[in-house]
């Protein structure tokens, strides 16, 4: 039986018990500052840091895409470990060029049987959940024909609402693909975006509101239309960037006005915390993964 490794990175947010259960291996993403490079995960721990840094510094921070060399070394210690096919699922193609560059690597990889990337469209745990569901589909003995065709289900099942409390990082690091004429020029406004899991992965703006708790009635919304539609059980992650507080307000909020709907704690990490800002917060839904192993 093929023997099949999963790989992520550090954007997609796995927590580190998840990682370790199912055996995930994970390239950590650079974040430039100034004229150091640090990886993610490693020598720095989360969007907090990251925040504290900047401030104590002046220096903006910003990310650039793991080299080629890091996905062939994640290949060359799945292959140690015994592993004779890999699939390597990260972040969206729409928001980085991690995926082009691991198709590159794994087009070329001769010490593996079969090597495939997988374009999640999503970060943080909405690419992260994708990784673990293929990690324990492998773990069970699924093929990768199979492992692909759950992803490709469980891909196109997803949505996400997010709210950031300062559109100019996303602007200023080019994340922003659309709707910036909703959001541009308007003061103290809390910019509502969304990605097009379904088209080509990039954010855009959707909608606005004065105040968080705002954000939160415009999220809950699109959230009651999708469940509208559906018949499957829906799982949910609420995340948060450098804002936990909120984070288990609105878990706590969502799970007593929705008691149908699995929700899950996440957060976002300092690579994408570079685009998002601080204190951002989101909801991400789809089919329940577990439904599809």
């Amino acid at each position: 039986m093929t023997k099949i490794a999963v790989i992520s990175d550090s954007a997609s947010t796995i927590p580190t018990t998840l990682r370790n259960r199912y055996h995930i291996f994970q390239v950590n993403d650079p974040i430039i500052f100034g004229d150091e490079v640090y990886k993610e995960s490693v020598d720095i721990q989360d969007l907090g840091q990251l925040v504290k840094m900047m401030k104590e510094n002046g220096i903006v921070a910003s990310t650039s895409q793991p080299a080629p060399g890091d996905w062939e070394e994640a290949l060359n210690n799945a292959k140690i470990a015994g592993y004779d096919a890999a699939l390597i699922v990260p972040i969206s193609s729409g928001i980085s060029g991690a995926y082009q560059t691991a198709q590159a690597v794994a087009s070329n990889y001769e010490g593996m049987a079969d090597v495939r990337v997988w374009d999640s469209k999503f970060a943080v745990i909405g690419s992260g959940i994708q990784a673990v569901m293929a990690a324990k589909m492998s773990e069970s003995g699924k093929s990768l024909d199979q492992i692909w065709q759950s992803l490709a289900t469980l891909r196109d099942t997803f949505d996400v609402r997010f709210v950031v409390n300062d559109i100019s990082h996303l602007q200023r690091t080019g994340r922003l693909s659309r709707g910036a004429a909703l959001v541009g020029g308007l003061l103290n406004i809390k910019p509502i975006l969304s990605m097009d899991i379904q088209g080509e992965g990039k954010i855009g703006a959707v909608a606005k509101a004065r105040k968080m708790s705002g954000a939160l009635k415009e999220i809950k919304s699109a959230l009651n239309q999708y469940l509208s539609q559906v018949e499957y059980p829906v799982r949910a992650f609420v995340i948060d960037g450098n804002n936990a507080k909120l984070g288990d307000k609105w878990l706590k909020d969502l799970q007593a006005e929705y008691p149908t709907v699995i929700f899950e704690r996440g957060k976002i990490g300092a690579y994408i915390g570079v685009h998002t800002g601080d204190g951002a917060m989101g909801l991400l839904w789809s089919r329940d993964w577990e439904t599809l192993v």
